[in-house]
Formats: C-alpha cells, structure tokens, sequence
C-alpha cells in the first residue's frame, strides 16, 4: 500500500462525511474499518464519535474497544470496532463518559497483519492509550505512557515527558501522533518506527508468556517491569540493536524505512 492510496483514501472519506453532514446526518458504513462507522471530530456528546490508529507498523484485523472497568478485555457493553488495512478504527454515538476511558487494541496472531512487518503476527499482543485527543492513536509508545502513570504514579504529563526523553522523540506530543504517516521524510519519526517494531517484538513474546497470572493488566506492569529491567530501554533505540526473540529477525528492518509503513 502506498502513501498516495492512503492520502486518497483519507480524502475520499471526509468528501463523503461532508456530505452526509450537508444532507442532515446520517449512519452507516464508510469502508471496512469498523463495525461502528464515525467521524474523526471527536466530539464529547451524547452521540460523539472517536477516531484513531493502532501502530506497531500498521495493524490489520485488530480489535479495538472501549475498556470501561480497566480489565483490558472486551466485556459485553463496550463499544469494539475492528482496524482496516491502513491500522484505522472508529467509534460513534458515544456519550460524555466514554471518552475518558482507554482505549485497548489486541492483536492476535496469525490474524492480525503488521504491515511494518509485512506479515502476520506471531504473538498476541495488547496495547492501550490514554490519550484524550480527537485522534487516538495506540501503540507501544502509548502503551508505555500507561505503564508509567499507573506503576510508577505519574501523571500524564510526567509519563509523556518521560516517554519522550527515554527514546529520544522528536517532540512531547510524538506518542499521539502517527508516527508511521510522518515517517516517510523525517528521520526522527524513522527511528521512532523502527523503535516501536522492536519493542512490539518484544512486548508480544514477554506478555504471552507471563504465567503468573490470567490478567491481561497484570501481565502487561510485569511485561514492561521486565523490559524495562532486563532488556533496557536504551536497546530498542539502537539500530544495531536485533531481538533474539520471534520470526521476523531474520528480515528486520535496521537500516531505513524501505520495509516498513504500507506496502506497493
């Protein structure tokens, strides 16, 4: 998938949301990235709507939902949407108090495609986010902003400023941002693509073997306690720097940005 499909596709979705809008609303389908279809206006009503994209590369055919109780599972009232080919979810007719909730994303192997990866995971993996933006992106970066307000007390401005001086971002706000989109002539969102590939890796393989406990929250403190004391944060910002664990070492993508993001 090119970059030039997904800036047409992106176009084409909001000329035709402009329309609907014009006419006087309407609901339904926009593609194959949800099963609730929404606008990316996030505004907080009573039948708000809430875009986002989950990125390790791009996920597709994860689950994405609305985790009202903090179990990361999804339980029968909350709102769960699947990602298209371009990692895109959304949710609509959500009311005020939905929005202060995370947002959880479950990969599962062999049925989510990584297209950073160009292939299929070979891990199930979770990822969160916090962030309250009209744009909610989840990724492992995401993922480790959560891990810092709720193991070490943060708040979400002190878990982002963190975040951001342990991998060196390019900005405080570079978490919430797809970084995959703004990889593509900027080196600094390369290596934060390059940087997230690994650390997916990584949280795919520790998560899915932690058997101290069947709770996916748990087992994600004790999977970033882990990388955190084990392996070091420093590692996944090195280019030298290969996981020994999982398939896709062989064809890890250390020198640039050619294998990653959408392919032709």
């Amino acid at each position: 998938m090119s970059l030039i499909r997904k800036m047409l596709y992106t176009v084409t979705a909001a000329m035709t949301l402009f329309v609907v809008a014009a006419c006087g609303g309407g609901s339904g389908s926009s593609g194959d990235s949800t099963q609730n279809s929404g606008t990316n206006d996030g505004t907080q009503s009573s039948s708000g709507s809430l875009s986002g994209v989950v990125i390790d590369g791009y996920w597709q055919g994860a689950e994405v939902f609305m985790d009202f109780n903090g179990n990361f599972e999804h339980d029968e009232n909350e709102p769960l949407v699947t990602t298209n080919a371009y990692g895109q979810y959304r949710f609509e007719n959500l009311d005020n108090e939905s929005f202060g909730h995370p947002v959880v994303a479950k990969g599962t192997a062999g049925v989510t495609y990584d297209d950073g990866l160009r292939q299929y995971l070979t891990d199930n993996i979770t990822m969160v986010s916090l962030d309250n933006d009209s744009m909610r992106v989840v990724s492992p970066f995401t993922s480790l902003h959560w891990y810092y307000m709720n193991n070490d007390n943060m708040t979400f401005e002190e878990a982002r400023n963190k975040v951001m001086e342990e991998f060196g971002l390019p900005s405080h706000q570079a978490i919430f941002k797809d970084f995959v989109e703004r990889s593509y002539d900027n080196a600094s969102y390369q290596n934060m693509v390059n940087t997230s590939l690994r650390m997916g890796e990584y949280m795919g393989y520790y998560f899915s073997s932690d058997n101290s406990s069947t709770n996916m929250r748990e087992e994600m403190m004790n999977g970033f306690t882990y990388m955190h004391q084990n392996v070091g944060w420093d590692n996944f910002t090195d280019d030298s720097f290969v996981p020994g664990m999982g398939t896709m070492r062989d064809n890890y993508p250390i020198n640039g940005i050619q294998r990653m993001g959408m392919s032709n």
